[in-house]
């Protein structure tokens, strides 16, 4: 039997022959498809979440991968900036032509720049404490610390450090600052410096210590310089003095052998002791000037006392036939002192009025203000002021205007001022002169002077 004339065979070749064209054409749609979805947007697709698009994901997937991209670059530029920043710092760190040095939290040198290693000595600091770093250095003069932030600390606080070393472990302990510690300094090589420093806390972000840096100055040259111009104004106040006692010495001289040579030709008794008389008062002037000046180049030692001020100025003012205007409810019943030589300062001031008057009346003004350390007296006189191009000249030894003036009554009143401990100035004020003189009122006369 044939079996393409069995209608049943037929069949079964139709139903094949349709099923293979069907699995076919399924197989290429789903082909098709799923190059679509490769290719080109997904259509949404319904979930049990509800409706989402897989266009959006993509897109946020993108962005994310872009910002992450720009998080990127900007780290990148961040740490290049912070990178070039730390070269600029350090480039001007070492640069710089004052030393710095940075101790870390132990009191050990972390970095010294250059000029840090020039002026200390050294070729390498690098791990040393701070006391063989400053083994060199001097002991200092008591510096006033002061905290990180400005505020100073109380006097009744023990931080008095007694050399550099001492100063540095003060700042890492405490956070203090010193500020301008001169201090004088031998290298390793037995070079004589002077140098000026700052110490300072190092604080990190959050007020954490880290250390301390040292900022170092070279004051050599300058200290030097300053020595010499010392020199030069002693020595120019040693000519005026100098000019001060031969002007004195050779007019009492000249009027004495005037007078002298009078009396050798001279045989009226009254005469004779007119003259004689003017000697007298002459040879009294010199010795009077031999005297002051005596007292002023070798004062004697003051003795410790109590000062009745307002009694001594009433007294002097009235022996000078000066009018006194004082407030004497303000001045103090008594400060510490030598009590003849306060006198004496005061007396040169008011014998300074009266002469600078030329014989008219004379009117001084007291005022006082007073502290728990000091009191500070104004004298304020209406004789006339001094000019202006003299004040910084008043108080030089024998350095006057006067015609018959000596020169050393303000410049003993200067002296007299400083070895009690205290201090004193001059101004021109209204139609006079105004001398302000601070006297300290707890210390005593000994002491003061010592302690300056």
């Amino acid at each position: 039997m044939n079996l393409l004339t069995n209608p049943v065979f037929l069949r079964m070749a139709v139903v094949f022959a349709a099923a293979a064209a069907a699995f076919i054409l399924a197989l290429l749609i789903i082909r098709a498809l799923r190059r679509r979805l490769v290719e080109s947007p997904v259509p949404p697709v319904r979930t049990e979440a509800g409706s989402f698009s897989v266009a959006a994901y993509s897109a946020v997937i993108q962005k994310l991968k872009e910002k992450e991209d720009e998080l990127e670059r900007l780290r990148r530029q961040a740490t290049d900036r912070a990178a070039a920043t730390e070269n600029i710092s350090a480039a001007v760190i070492s640069n710089l032509a004052s030393g710095v040095v940075l101790f870390n939290a132990s009191g050990l040198v972390q970095h010294a720049n250059r000029a840090a290693r020039e002026i200390l000595g050294y070729a390498s600091v690098s791990g040393l404490a701070s006391r063989d770093l400053f083994r060199g250095a001097a002991a200092i003069p008591p510096p006033t610390p002061v905290r990180t932030g400005g505020a100073r600390v109380s006097a009744e606080q023990p931080f008095a450090p007694a050399s550099l070393a001492d100063a540095v472990q003060l700042s890492l302990r405490h956070g203090l600052t010193f500020r301008r510690i001169e201090v004088d300094y031998t290298t390793p090589a037995g070079d004589a410096r002077v140098l000026g420093v700052t110490i300072s806390p190092v604080l990190g972000a959050s007020g954490e210590k880290l250390g301390a840096a040292c900022l170092i100055s070279d004051l050599t040259e300058i200290a030097a310089l300053g020595r010499q111009m010392r020199l030069r104004e002693n020595l120019a106040a040693l000519g005026e003095m100098a000019a001060g006692i031969a002007h004195e010495f050779k007019n009492a001289l000249t009027t004495i052998s005037g007078y002298s040579q009078m009396l050798a030709s001279e045989s009226d008794p009254a005469v004779v002791r007119t003259f004689a008389a003017r000697i007298d008062l002459e040879t009294a002037a010199l010795s009077r000037i031999v005297t002051d000046f005596l007292n002023f180049a070798r004062p004697r030692e003051l003795c410790e006392d109590e000062v009745d001020l307002r009694a001594l100025l009433a007294r002097i003012a009235a022996a000078h036939h000066v009018e006194l205007s004082m407030d004497a409810a303000r001045l103090p019943s008594s400060i510490p002192g030598d009590p003849t030589a306060l006198e004496q300062a005061f007396a040169n001031l008011f014998r300074n009025s009266v002469q600078a008057a030329g014989g008219r009346p004379v009117r001084v003004e007291i005022n006082v203000q007073t502290s728990a350390e000091d009191v500070t007296i104004t004298y304020r006189d209406d004789a006339g002021g001094i000019p202006p191009d003299l004040l910084p000249k008043i108080f030089i030894p024998f350095f006057t205007t006067k015609p018959n003036g000596t020169g050393l009554g303000l410049a003993l009143v200067h002296r007299i001022v400083t070895q009690h401990g205290g201090a004193i100035s001059v101004a021109n004020q209204g139609s006079g002169a105004a001398f302000t003189l601070s006297l300290p009122l707890r210390k005593t006369a000994r002491k003061a002077a010592e302690a300056r």
